[in-house]
């Protein structure tokens, strides 16, 4: 796992932060991408010259290009991508009826197109490395849609189907490809979330409900970390379900 090259969208903040460390930890390099870079100074002071800010707004195709070529460059080539950044929390929370086209174009444009871009943007990439991991970030909400959350939901169920058809696609070339879906995850947009709700008058129907408790972000970034390593070789096209026995 050691001297992997590894990029992260949204891997400075929350679930994106831990799995940026985790690889950290295991002594990889890491490229995280955030629309305000400067949020990562922290990590940069910690980590040092192993881990770089590029700014990028995934929403945008031409700036998942763009950002992912710079990364490339910047590490010396490509072993990881993890499709990490959305909308979620309180900026995923639209009704029927409140829903507008803007708020759905921008949920779908960042949280499924995102994705693809930055996949499609890497695929040449890992082909050079003679091949590697995409893991995308799915949610819980792909099987069981969060309240006032429909779009956010249904983009999460599309990250699943694109990962399979990805899968499919890449394998001849020695790329996996594999989402991951955490359950009730401890993080400051879940806080939001419910935060969010309460204030409609409405409460979480997916918060507190886990038999094993609500999860941390270092319980997805491990399971990010071993889909990424040799003991996962011959897992693609799937997607993990990390919920902690909600689903059950």
């Amino acid at each position: 796992m050691s001297d992997q090259r590894v990029i992260v969208t949204g891997g400075a903040t929350n679930i994106g932060r831990a799995i940026t460390e985790m690889f950290l930890k295991e002594r990889g390099r890491v490229v995280v991408g955030q629309p305000d870079p400067t949020v990562a100074r922290s990590l940069i002071e910690h980590y040092g010259a192993r881990v770089i800010a590029l700014p990028v707004d995934v929403g945008d195709p031409a700036q998942c290009r763009s950002f992912v070529d710079a990364a490339v460059e910047a590490l010396g080539g490509l072993d990881v991508l993890v499709n990490n950044a959305a909308i979620t929390g309180g900026g995923a929370i639209s009704t029927l009826g409140e829903l507008t086209p803007e708020h759905f174009e921008r949920i779908v444009s960042i949280n499924l197109g995102g994705s693809l871009f930055c996949a499609q943007a890497a695929v040449p990439h890992l082909r050079t490395s003679g091949g590697g991991v995409i893991v995308n970030l799915s949610s819980i909400n792909a099987w069981r849609p969060q309240r006032g959350a429909m779009v956010y939901a249904a983009t999460k169920a599309a990250i699943n189907s694109v990962t399979r058809s990805m899968g499919k696609e890449l394998a001849p070339d020695g790329i996996r490809v594999v989402a991951v879906a955490p359950g009730d995850i401890c993080v400051d947009t879940s806080i939001q979330l419910q935060a969010k709700l309460a204030s409609r008058g409405e409460k979480s129907d997916v918060a507190n409900q886990t038999p094993l408790g609500r999860g941390e972000p270092n319980d997805i970034a491990e399971t990010v970390v071993f889909l990424c390593s040799p003991r996962a070789k011959f897992v693609t096209g799937t997607t993990w379900l990390i919920d902690g026995g909600l689903l059950a």
